[in-house]
């Protein structure tokens, strides 16, 4: 038995339901073990003593083989030696948890469900049908005053809206803090000269009481720019940062930069090119960034973040060309945009963020910063 037949549908439940209240499957223990009254305690109770009956009928050799199939991560809080009581209620109880946790994870992040997600029918919507009327064409949010911006989401009436799962820190973790901190302070400092949009997970809603302040943090490095030739309409194309060493996350090749200029507009093209074997189920993932710079008045009027999502039986198309003749993406999800006036130095800062663990950005913008810190 390579898992144990829990009620498919308690299960989907839970699942749908951790979703909804941003909780990973791995903090379970902590819910189980806790005074909590959360929405998930009833039905994770349910299915940790269903796994418990299954198991009492079990033999020593079938639960040894079941915790082996239990990753190596979470394994560790089950594993046994020549002294384990196989018949102990609490460790047979602890299987079944972390058992439940190994089998949640592997659905709570479908990458199919979410970059197909219907942008008509989803739980936002059927929760809040007039903010349709607040989403544009590439289904990101116009901010305005009927929204508080958080670290860990958009406040609305009575729920949070989530930031969009490539928000997220590796697409699976919590928002990516630094991007989205600098982003609600820039907007809070200039929504009134500027328009700012931002994409939201549609598939989760979260009732406001069970917001938490849940941070990650670590060191990264903001950039000085010299804009001196941002106007210089010849000052234009392709340069190309190949990582040397990973010295940040371990799963890019190269970043590539593009600038071109056509009708007195000067646009500005990041993609991060990850290695081919960096996959979410059959995708490979790229952030992308892409900017628009009015030379005669002096203005950089337009600034997004995206990703580009390749199917991963044709990245090596993407991966082995180069902007501005790349392979095409067949999707691309935008995930925030800002319109108006913006201010050089925090169009630095927030391309930095957006890149976070990618130090191929500082040594494009600052590359006297990145000899000193990384030589």
């Amino acid at each position: 038995m390579n898992t144990l037949p829990y009620n498919n549908n308690d299960l989907k439940s839970l699942t749908k339901e951790c979703r909804h209240l941003n909780i990973f499957p791995i903090y379970f223990p902590n819910y189980l073990y806790s005074k909590s009254n959360n929405p998930i305690l009833k039905l994770l109770k349910r299915l940790v003593d269903e796994g418990y009956e299954y198991l009492l009928l079990m033999n020593i050799e079938e639960i040894k083989r079941l915790i082996m199939t239990i990753p190596s991560g979470v394994r560790t809080y089950v594993e046994f030696d020549e002294l384990t009581d196989f018949h102990d209620e609490e460790y047979l109880k602890r299987i079944s948890l972390y058992h439940l946790v190994h089998i949640v994870e592997m659905t709570y992040n479908s990458f199919e469900e979410i970059i197909k997600s219907d942008k008509n029918n989803n739980s936002v919507l059927k929760t809040y049908p007039e903010l349709k009327n607040k989403l544009d064409k590439d289904g990101l949010l116009i901010i305005d005053n009927d929204f508080t911006l958080h670290d860990n989401g958009i406040i609305y009436k009575n729920h949070v809206l989530h930031y969009h799962q490539f928000l997220r820190r590796g697409y699976t973790g919590n928002p990516n803090f630094d991007f989205i901190g600098k982003f609600i302070a820039y907007y809070y400092k200039t929504n009134q000269t500027n328009n700012f949009r931002i994409g939201i997970d549609m598939q989760r809603v979260m009732p406001k009481e069970y917001l938490e302040n849940l941070f990650e943090r670590d060191a990264w490095f903001g950039t000085d720019f010299d804009a001196s030739k941002l106007d210089d309409p010849y000052t234009i194309g392709l340069t190309v940062k190949k990582r040397i060493k990973p010295l940040g996350h371990n799963n890019l090749d190269r970043t590539e930069f593009l600038w071109a200029y056509k009708d007195s507009i000067k646009t500005f093209e990041v993609e991060e090119i990850s290695n081919t074997e960096y996959k979410f189920d059959r995708f490979n993932i790229n952030k992308y960034i892409h900017s628009e710079r009015d030379i005669f008045n002096h203005k950089l009027q337009h600034f997004d973040g995206a990703v580009k999502i390749y199917y991963s039986h044709e990245y090596n198309k993407r991966f082995n060309t180069k902007l501005p003749n790349e392979f095409k993406a067949p999707l691309k999800i935008k995930l925030f945009r800002i319109d108006g006036d913006i201010n050089i130095d925090k169009w630095i800062d927030l391309t930095n963020y957006f890149f976070k663990g990618n130090e191929m950005i500082l040594e494009y913008f600052n590359p006297d910063m990145f000899q000193r810190i990384f030589k």
